[in-house]
């Protein structure tokens, strides 16, 4: 005699709400389809504001099928594609990705952050608000263009000839890379912007009318929130620290220039609790005849504040590292169970190339730090080119609930 098939529709909902807190996005919002009991306790759970924390990054991206309506999303804990809906306005690109939210721009290179699983959508100050960015209006008072100006902070200021710049590409030539503070659909938040010219640093709160420039130094690299404060890495591997808690900066030095000026690098906290610099070096493929095909490794140290050093590691062992325009991450595998240990998932980020090729292929996989090799993500690959794919990991909580 068969067992009666068990009856999931009958489990209590507090029980039922234990269960949505260890689903993955995918599973969570599928849930809802099971039995009209679960499509309520479902509905109940998301209006509460309790979020399931431990979400494993996905891959979003540009498809051709679906144009600017909508957005092709790779799951890594399921290794499958997804198609979600894009709210109006249409975007014009991304340039970072924290907590869930991605950093859009519009068709005049204002930005704005977008929640891609909720919806939700908060405006950021125009871009003419920035210290190097003027508008240029015709004679009806109608704005036509954007005057990008280049000096840095230093004294006697010394200025390159401006640039008039369309209004849709003014976003692409100007941001480098945007970092949040934390979750806006939790509260308070600051973006960190890195831009042009010369990979200069802005900041704005969420509710703020303008970007304010912080003119201490250039040439940064990458950007992480960290212990309350902001932590930029120059090219060189200077890490300066930035609190913008009080009514006026402060900023200090904590570890100066230790390499020549890389081609990339990045700066990311570890789950226990070290700081890490992961630096990309390309050099020419010596199996190659060509002298035209390059190879990519990546190499993870730990920084050491008290010897003011940065110690190579042989590896991270049962975590995964992600690295592009999102921000740098750092997950275990104890709670991402779908990622590969000691491997780092990588999107293609290379400002100059992406500009200049808009159609070239992108270069996104995972590297193996033991190995040193590298696999492709998916293949077929099913991206556009542009914009180009970004990491976000899913935050299912509504903008306003705390």
């Amino acid at each position: 005699m068969e067992a009666p098939v068990p009856d999931w529709s009958g489990l209590p909902a507090d029980i039922l709400n234990s269960v949505f807190q260890l689903l993955e996005c995918p599973d969570l919002l599928r849930s809802a389809a099971v039995c009209t009991f679960w499509q309520k306790a479902y509905s109940m759970f998301r209006r509460s504001g309790v979020c399931p924390s431990q979400q494993t990054p996905c891959l979003l991206y540009c498809t051709e099928a679906a144009g600017a309506k909508a957005l092709g999303m790779y799951s890594l804990s399921e290794r499958k594609s997804y198609s979600m809906p894009l709210p109006e306005p249409p975007i014009s690109n991304w340039i970072g990705s924290s907590h869930g939210w991605i950093v859009t721009m519009d068709e005049k290179s204002d930005l704005m952050l977008l929640n891609p699983i909720t919806g939700d959508k908060i405006t950021l100050p125009p871009v003419t608000t920035m210290e190097h960015v003027k508008p240029i209006v015709n004679d009806d008072g109608v704005l036509e263009k954007y005057k990008m100006s280049f000096y840095d902070g230093e004294l006697p200021r010394v200025e390159d000839t401006p640039y008039a710049c369309p209004l849709d590409r003014d976003g692409d030539l100007v941001y480098l890379k945007a970092i949040l503070s934390s979750d806006p659909s939790a509260g308070e938040c600051t973006v960190m912007l890195i831009h042009q010219p010369y990979a200069q640093l802005s900041f704005a709160k969420v509710g703020d009318a303008h970007w304010n420039w912080l003119q201490m130094h250039s040439f940064y690299a990458d950007c992480i929130h960290h212990d309350g404060c902001f932590y930029a890495m120059t090219a060189a591997g200077a890490i300066d620290v930035f609190d913008l808690n009080g009514s006026s900066v402060v900023h200090r030095r904590i570890l100066p220039n230790l390499v020549r000026m890389l081609e990339k690098c990045y700066i990311v906290q570890a789950p226990w609790g070290d700081v890490l610099q992961i630096i990309k070096e390309e050099s020419l493929d010596p199996e190659q005849p060509d002298g035209e095909t390059y190879v990519t490794a990546y190499e993870v140290y730990k920084v050491d504040f008290v010897e003011l050093k940065r110690v190579k590691m042989r590896g991270i062992g049962e975590y995964a590292l992600f690295t592009g325009k999102s921000t740098t991450s750092c997950f275990s595998l104890k709670d991402h169970p779908g990622l590969m240990a000691n491997h780092l998932y990588f999107t293609h980020d290379d400002h100059d190339e992406l500009l200049s090729g808009k159609d070239d292929p992108r270069d996104i996989g995972v590297y193996d730090l033991e190995n040193d090799t590298r696999t492709n993500l998916v293949d077929p690959e099913p991206w556009r080119t542009w914009f180009p794919p970004i990491w976000c990991t899913p935050n299912l909580a509504k903008a306003g609930i705390s």
